[in-house]
């Protein structure tokens, strides 16, 4: 142990200390500062960044160790070792790349950071005990290896903080900051204490010093420190000044790039606009045209044609068919390929979207002899929200797909629930055929962009290839996932997934059984074992108890053995084609046999034929459908059907025409059309006048306000592309003028255009639909059917937000009101059935013309003359309407009118039976 009085007593120059401290702060400062430009440069610049900022952080770590040496005063005179200062300098130098490389990387790991701190820590050690080894003096110096191993993780420890707090502060763009001050003042103070740790791990005991290491020994006077101190902070200073300088031409650089990139973005974004503008006028011109072809040709094909003309005109309409699908095709890959294609979230009745889809191609499916067979189970939910006509795009794109490569056998579509959680489902849809099927190592190329499973079936089948890779993104855009199971010879299974919203209590669909087709026993005959399945589970959830056979044979024997155990069938399924027997053969048996002639029949084919109808009116077929029969259609005209039975004389066939003619006739509407072009005008009359509307003409924008000004229309269909007033602007006119005076006017929008933003730009003018052209039979359809619908639903709730359960006439009340006069009651119902026509056609062109005092006067009129009859609920939808005139906001007077109306219909049906109980009443008798 060394005694205390043999060592040489040194002591601490303060001002020196504090120099080495200061110094420190600035190399700390320095190393954030180095940070930010190593890690922003690449390449050449990044190695020059890296070494001169570890030589000039180095040197600042030195200077301050060699300060913090120099503070230190013996009585002794020092001098250094020039070499092994030297020495000493490139240790710290090293420890500082060491640590601007490890803080530059873009991640830090912890194995990084503890590798850093340790190679950075144990250079500091080093710089600083062979800076002490460069001392000549006459002592020896004696080390406690405790206090010096304590320096070393010291060294270590403040190397990792040092570390991270570079690391998260090399982002900052300014030269100052507060966060980086105080990383550097905890840095500068931190760094010396290893110094001075190791300083006080040294004792020097008294020892003459050899000749031999005074060599290279020199003595470093009071100026020579100065000057050390003087160029440390000039090199540190130099430091700042240039990060600083590039960091100021960096983000100048970084600025010009950002206004290039944006002036090449606007460039970008003005050549694209062109293009969509070239492509939307583009599509406008090829799809104006293309509206008059197929309108033209389908109203061609529904009339008397010589087998040589409906052949020309069938390949016309299967050319500019094809044709769309080619344009559509190109369309929606381009604009879901440029991100342009955003999904709907409306609720939508997904059996009618399916049975939609289907109607579509069922035409397709006969023309090839295929079957075509569509099963929903009963768990699906019946309204689900999401994008509806974009799930009736990938059905008809892969039943489309699958009547395309199946030469004979069937094509089905099943849709079940894979998962409901809470308000989300994912329905399971499944396509299968008996086609040609798909190679396992096709599988996947199938939904590639222009790909079909073989590059001869290109011409064999046609097709641009682009079906199914548009199916599959739209698929993943609703939460799903589209895939094949397939084998060559064997068809194909094509599913999909599609993640969509229920309404908050998902009730099933059960359709409630109605009294009529209760019990009722059915026979199912079909041939095709799918068919005969969904059928008999369909018929059976609607209450009816069915049985099921394949052919003809074993129907008439089940027929007999019914009839003979007195269960007689009330109603027959048959399929018109099927092998052995057809349909029309099994009715001639049946006709033969008395005992099973008293089933009624229902006959279904997948496609008629001429002289069908005839055949099926001689033989007494009930009901003549084509497959596939929507479900909803399928139960109104069992129910016809069983109903007609009850009645005497002749009953008229129902057929799909019939059901149309009876939808026209009960719900016949005035319909304004706004088109500039000639032929769009004359099809879209022909088109809507053969489902029974009444059609109004106008040829612009200016022209549909001036009609819509002189009358009341039920709906309007505009064109958005017009001369002097386009059907926007008409739209928004409309809709201005309804918040002055109330109502409003169901809008639907026509456009050839159909690119992104078109449907957008349509429904926030103010239009309640949209349709794109060419406009095919189906698409109008389900646009008035979603009107009528809508209309209904109005009306109805109209109805039973006021009707509640009171009867519609007070018989006790207005008995007592005309003391029972039966004469008096007669007239009173023969007043009401001349007048109150008149007066709903002024209540109705007072809304039309936003008349508000005149609906005030026929509402007034209407409420005291239903009040005299005691009709409650009448004379108060009359009082609601005379209060929305006075207040002068008739934005529901359209639905209130409505029903306003239908509860007349109901007034004068009780007047009715009131004045035939009374008159047949024998207390009344004389």
């Amino acid at each position: 142990m060394i005694s205390p009085a043999s060592t040489l007593i040194g002591t601490y120059n303060y001002r020196l200390v504090f120099l080495s401290i200061v110094i420190a702060i600035l190399a700390a400062y320095a190393a954030l500062d180095l940070s930010g430009r190593v890690t922003a440069a690449q390449g050449r610049a990044r190695v020059g960044w890296l070494c001169g900022g570890a030589f000039a952080m180095g040197i600042g770590i030195w200077s301050m160790h060699y300060m913090g040496m120099a503070a230190f005063q013996l009585t002794v005179p020092v001098r250094y070792d020039w070499p092994t200062v030297l020495l000493s300098m490139a240790a710290a130098i090293l420890a500082s790349a060491v640590a601007l490389f490890v803080v530059s990387r873009k991640i830090l790991t912890t194995k990084a950071t503890i590798i850093g701190s340790v190679l950075m820590g144990g250079g500091i050690a080093t710089m600083h005990y062979v800076g002490m080894d460069a001392m000549r003096l006459d002592a020896m110096c004696v080390y406690s290896y405790k206090v010096v191993a304590l320096s070393v993780l010291l060294g270590i420890v403040i190397s990792l903080v040092a570390i991270r707090l570079t690391f998260a502060g090399r982002e900052q763009a300014s030269t100052w900051s507060w966060h980086k001050s105080g990383s550097a003042l905890l840095m500068g103070l931190a760094i010396p204490v290893v110094h001075y740790v190791g300083m006080a791990a040294v004792q020097f005991i008294p020892r003459p010093v050899w000749g031999d290491d005074l060599a290279h020994a020199i003595s470093v006077s009071n100026l020579g420190i100065t000057s050390i101190a003087l160029v440390t902070i000039l090199i540190l200073a130099t430091v700042f000044v240039t990060a600083s300088l590039d960091r100021h031409f960096s983000l100048q650089v970084l600025q010009v790039k950002l206004i290039e990139e944006r002036a090449k973005s606007s460039a970008a974004e003005a050549g694209s606009k062109a293009k969509g503008e070239f492509l939307a006028n583009m599509s406008h011109e090829i799809r104006t045209p293309l509206n008059g072809i197929i309108g033209m040709t389908d109203l061609a094909l529904d009339t008397d044609l010589t087998p040589e003309q409906r052949d020309y005109l069938e390949t016309v309409k299967l050319s500019a068919d094809s044709l769309l699908n080619v344009i559509n095709d190109i369309l929606d890959f381009s604009k879901i390929e440029a991100g342009k294609v955003e999904l709907e979230e409306t609720d939508f009745d997904l059996r009618e979207c399916v049975e939609s889809a289907l109607k579509t191609l069922a035409l397709r499916a006969h023309e090839k002899g295929l079957e075509l067979l569509c099963e929903v189970t009963h768990e699906v939910p019946q309204t689900v929200k999401g994008d509806g006509g974009r799930v009736r795009q990938v059905l008809v794109n892969l039943i489309g797909n699958a009547l395309k490569f199946t030469a004979k056998g069937e094509v089905g579509l099943k849709v079940q629930v894979d998962a409901i959680e809470g308000q989300l489902c994912t329905l399971h849809f499944v396509v299968s055929d008996t086609g040609v099927g798909i190679p396992p190592e096709k599988l996947d190329l199938i939904f590639n962009s222009f790909s079909q499973a073989d590059a001869s079936t290109t011409r064999e089948y046609g097709g641009t290839g682009l079906g199914l890779t548009i199916s599959r993104r739209l698929v993943e855009m609703m939460g799903g996932r589209i895939w094949v199971e397939s084998k060559p010879g064997a068809g194909s299974h094509f599913h999909f997934t599609a993640r969509l919203g229920t309404m908050a209590n998902h009730a099933v669909v059960t359709a409630s059984p109605q009294a009529t087709l209760q019990g009722v026993r059915v026979l199912i005959v079909d041939d095709n074992f799918t068919n005969r399945r969904i059928l008999h589970g369909l018929v059976e959830r609607w209450g009816m108890k069915p049985t099921s056979v394949c052919d003809g044979e074993q129907a008439l024997i089940e027929l007999s053995v019914a009839a003979k155990a007195g269960a007689a069938y009330d109603l027959v399924l048959t399929d018109m084609h099927m092998p052995k027997m057809d349909g029309f053969g099994l009715v001639e048996r049946i006709k033969q046999t008395p005992e099973n002639a008293t089933a009624t029949i229902m006959m279904l084919t997948s496609g008629g034929r001429t002289g069908d109808s005839a055949r099926c009116t001689e033989l007494g077929i009930a009901a003549y459908l084509i497959k596939p029969v929507r479900q909803a259609e399928l139960r109104e005209a069992i129910l016809s059907v069983l109903q007609a039975k009850q009645q005497p004389g002749p009953k008229p066939m129902i057929t799909r025409s019939s059901f149309r003619q009876e939808r026209s006739a009960a719900t016949s509407l005035r319909i304004l059309l706004a088109d500039d072009n000639r032929v769009n005008q004359n099809l879209a009359t022909r088109l809507l006048e053969k489902r029974g509307h009444r059609v109004v003409v106008t040829n612009n924008g200016k022209e549909a306000l001036a009609a819509l000004a002189g009358g009341s229309f039920d709906l309007v269909f505009m064109d958005v592309q017009m001369p002097e007033m386009d059907g926007l602007e008409a739209t928004i006119t409309i809709r201005e003028q309804e918040r002055l005076r109330g109502g409003h006017q169901p809008i639907i929008a026509m456009t050839a255009l159909a690119m992104k933003g078109d449907k957008e730009r349509c429904i926030a003018a103010g239009t309640d639909g949209y349709l794109a052209k060419p406009i095919s039979p189906a698409q109008l359809d389900e646009a008035l059917d979603s009107y009528i619908h809508r209309r209904r639903d109005d009306v109805r709730l109209m109805t039973s937000s006021n009707h509640s359960s009171v009867a519609s006439v007070n018989a006790v009340e207005l008995l007592q009101r005309i003391d029972g006069d039966l004469a008096m009651l007669v007239d009173l119902v023969v007043i009401l059935r001349r007048e109150y026509p008149e007066q709903l056609r002024d209540a109705r062109e007072s809304i039309a013309r936003g008349d508000a005092k005149g609906l005030e006067r026929v509402g007034h009129a209407l409420k005291g003359a239903f009040a005299n009859l005691s009709a409650t609920s009448a004379s108060g939808f009359a009082a609601e309407l005379e209060s929305m005139g006075k207040s002068g906001n008739l934005a529901l007077a359209g639905p209130k009118l409505m029903a306003l109306e239908n509860e007349i219909h109901q007034v004068i049906a009780a007047l009715d039976e009131l004045s035939s109980e009374r008159s047949s009443d024998p207390a009344l008798c004389i």
